[in-house]
């Protein structure tokens, strides 16, 4: 029998009840302690609990008193929380106003509270797993991009990107295909920029397996044939988007 997995702690700072007991819920089909407070204030006294530390904290940015920012930098400040991986939650987010990353102003990762639950918890395992998030060779990143894709009798079929590496997606639809199954893709980026290529489907989440890990159903697949102009541009955009998480 394997070992039983690590029970980690996360807290949860969030002044919109709403938004709250969202990301709680959320969260909860991890399997981990959840414990949600309402600013950043207590946040920071729970993270530094030295009978049981925080594992994550997840911390919105706008809240009244003392607001995300200024949490995030305290726990940077202590020694106990100085690595305590943070990601930030917010409504209003604009990448132009963190140049340089997010490292600068405390956070780890950050997370529009308008993702959908695949590109949420995606970012959430990464830091709640970092042993199963550095394998594999290509770093992936959440997205949310609508996709056409075709199987071997010429079906076409809908679905929505969840995540995505310049190797290979996670395609959400309501039919996954058959392990093996070889497809024609398109989709474009947010930039614009058409891509198109074959892949093979390497694995399912069928409905037993989203029960179980709360993601939705769909294939994984691996891209066999792209342009070099189409890759370079898919890299292009998962550096960017792995500034922010």
């Amino acid at each position: 029998m394997g070992a039983n997995p690590i029970k980690r702690r996360i807290v949860v700072a969030d002044d919109t009840e709403f938004w709250r007991e969202k990301i709680l819920a959320l969260l909860a089909t991890t399997g981990h302690d959840v414990i949600a407070v309402g600013n950043g204030a207590t946040a920071a006294r729970l993270c530094l609990d030295p009978a049981r530390p925080a594992d994550l904290l997840v911390l919105d940015l706008v809240m009244p008193d003392t607001d995300g920012f200024e949490t995030a930098r305290y726990l940077r400040s202590e020694p106990i929380t100085r690595n305590l991986p943070i990601i930030a939650i917010t409504s209003f987010f604009n990448k132009q106003d963190f140049p340089r990353g997010l490292r600068e102003q405390g956070f780890d990762a950050i997370v529009e509270k308008t993702a959908g639950p695949d590109q949420c918890l995606f970012v959430f395992n990464k830091y709640l797993n970092p042993d199963q998030s550095k394998k594999g060779h290509a770093p992936r990143v959440p997205a949310r991009i609508p996709t056409m894709f075709c199987d071997a009798n010429s079906q076409r079929r809908r679905g929505l990107i969840t995540n995505l590496s310049v190797s290979g997606a996670f395609v959400s639809t309501l039919e996954p295909l058959a392990q093996t199954a070889q497809v024609q893709i398109a989709f474009e980026l947010p930039d614009g920029t058409p891509i198109s290529t074959t892949a093979t489907v390497v694995w399912v989440n069928d409905e037993r397996a989203a029960a179980r890990t709360s993601y939705s159903l769909g294939n994984g697949l691996t891209f066999k044939e792209m342009s070099g102009d189409a890759s370079q541009a898919l890299l292009r955009f998962i550096q960017q988007e792995l500034l922010f998480i």
